[in-house]
């Protein structure tokens, strides 16, 4: 009776040191989270590290994981992704914090990303269809380019039929939301951008609503907020489409507020 009654414990004592409460416990902030990000699926909530870029394949959810990329090597995109992702939090990436590319009808939903050396988030390649949507991207600068490159948000290469809902950029080097050279149908719905071009040599626009150098394609922008930026709230960068606009505000832009001709 006694050794059932101490085997009982025993496992108790393991079970506990699993779980409590039936909630797993979280992960060790020395953890490398590289193959549970390639496994997919519902990853624990805790602080990881990244010690090498990985492709995203399968989708996740990932709600209060917070990865520290510093350890990745410079000039690796953390997250490639082709799959839906929810929840993450990227801290000082080395290049990229997540690029979407080469996929369509996926989500990118309550994400942030800190301190990347390129643009935070971006959609960029054959990139369809995407919703990008509660999404935080602050504080990017990429010192070889002494900030020109760092966007909050960038959606590039010809992605196309790309939303971004509700996200925000903040204190980023170069713009906030950025579409040179995108595809058509871009549209961004209650966005905000805030002190664009701190720190470095970049652009500073909270808006930038157009390519240079290509003809371009329609860009809807609604309720959307810019202010303290370095350069214009919402500039259309001589996209040959006009953009649809209403509901924008727009205070404290260095260059002004609204640049909608085509310039």
């Amino acid at each position: 009776m006694k050794n059932r009654i101490i085997a009982i414990l025993s496992v108790l004592a393991l079970t506990a040191s699993i779980s409590i409460g039936g909630v797993p416990l979280k992960a060790n902030a020395a953890t490398d989270i590289a193959t549970l990000l390639e496994k997919g699926g519902t990853i624990p909530a805790g602080n990881y590290k990244l010690t090498r870029g990985v492709k995203v394949t399968k989708d996740i959810i990932a709600n209060k994981v917070v990865i520290d990329a510093s350890g990745c090597p410079n000039d690796t995109i953390a997250i490639l992704a082709n799959a839906s992702i929810t929840g993450i939090t990227i801290n000082s990436p080395q290049r990229q914090g997540i690029s979407i590319q080469d996929c369509s009808g996926k989500t990118l939903k309550n994400c942030t990303v800190t301190k990347a050396k390129f643009a935070g988030i971006e959609a960029k390649n054959n990139a369809s269809n995407i919703l990008i949507e509660g999404c935080v991207s602050n504080n990017n600068y990429d010192p070889v380019n002494s900030g020109e490159s760092a966007d909050g948000f960038g959606i590039k290469n010809g992605a196309k039929d790309i939303t971004l809902k509700n996200c925000s950029a903040s204190g980023n080097s170069d713009d906030g939301y950025d579409t040179y050279t995108a595809g058509a149908n871009i549209t961004f719905i209650g966005c905000k951008a805030i002190n664009s071009g701190s720190g470095g040599s970049g652009d500073g626009n909270g808006f930038k609503l157009g390519p240079n150098g290509s003809s371009g394609g329609l860009i809807t922008v609604t309720g959307c907020t810019a202010t303290n930026n370095k350069g214009w709230g919402f500039l259309r960068n001589h996209n040959k489409v006009t953009p649809k606009q209403s509901g924008n505000i727009a205070t404290g832009n260095l260059k002004g507020s609204f640049s909608w001709s085509l310039n």
